[in-house]
């Protein structure tokens, strides 16, 4: 692959912890469970235990073993007294896909690995000087020099788990490359206001096409319509809002330009596939 195709990546840490998986839930029970969440995740046990449900398969982690989690619709499940070091973070490209998918999840011996927990501690100390207690990071202030130490550490940290898995014959997947002008019209959707409407006509004679040309351009390299897309900007913008403390549903709303909270609901629904009470969760997975 060529340099150019890299610069589609879309990689940024959400969250590092080091605590008990059961501070910041209202989870109950010998068990917790949660459904939410879709972004890759690595995570130490130190604890208790870990394990991810997906595609028909189980994978469990117990003390001293990492679990490298496969991003997409899963069920984690641990036990009550469960401590991780957890690091969550995301690696796409524009039309979604994962940089690493295929061959996950992954259950390895952190003596077999030490360069992974060498290589997140320093991401750890970072994000606790950053925004000390925060269970996710996109929502907290931070200054540019502070912004590019994180990408990185989180850089070096992904090397060293590329070098991981490559051991264990996981490949990076994923779509690669994309027709120039969609990947400026993706940095221009990225970089707008989430409140905004969307304008296709401007938004296309900003890459120099007509608007149904950058229709068929996104159907081919993303198999979505610019609409789409920006639609699924914004639903997971709300998606990572709901599951923060303290964050209450009307804020959302207003946060993606809606006057009224049933609005927001009837959109969310039908995005989501469920009301916005659902997607309620405490981050440390």
């Amino acid at each position: 692959m060529i340099y150019r195709n890299w610069l589609n990546l879309n990689l940024h840490l959400l969250w590092c912890h080091n605590r008990r998986v059961s501070e910041g839930t209202r989870e109950t029970g010998e068990v917790l469970r949660f459904t939410e969440f879709t972004n890759s995740a690595a995570w130490l046990v130190r604890e208790g235990w870990a394990r991810v449900e997906h595609d028909g398969q189980c994978h469990t982690a117990l003390p001293g073993q990492w679990l490298i989690v496969k991003p997409g619709p899963r069920v984690q499940t641990f036990s009550r007294d469960a401590r991780l070091l957890s690091i969550a973070f995301e690696a796409r490209w524009p039309d979604g896909s994962p940089l690493y998918q295929d061959g996950l999840s992954l259950v390895i011996d952190a003596a077999g690995a030490p360069a992974l927990e060498q290589k997140v501690r320093p991401i750890l100390n970072a994000v606790m000087r950053i925004a000390p207690g925060t269970w996710d990071l996109r929502d907290h202030k931070a200054d540019l020099k502070s912004f590019l130490s994180l990408q990185q550490l989180l850089c070096r940290w992904l090397a060293a788990l590329a070098g991981v898995l490559d051991e264990h014959g996981i490949r990076q997947s994923g779509h690669f490359g994309i027709d120039e002008r969609v990947r400026l019209a993706v940095d221009r959707l990225q970089a707008r206001d989430l409140a905004e409407p969307l304008a296709l006509e401007n938004l296309a004679a900003g890459v120099h096409v007509s608007p149904n040309h950058l229709i068929r351009l996104f159907r081919r390299d993303l198999r979505s319509t610019p609409n789409q897309f920006w639609d699924r900007l914004r639903i997971e913008h709300a998606m990572s809002r709901l599951r923060q403390p303290d964050i209450r549903i009307k804020e959302v709303a207003i946060d993606l330009g809606f006057k009224h909270l049933s609005h927001f609901s009837k959109w969310f629904k039908r995005h989501a596939g469920k009301p916005p009470q659902s997607a309620r969760g405490f981050t440390d997975r």
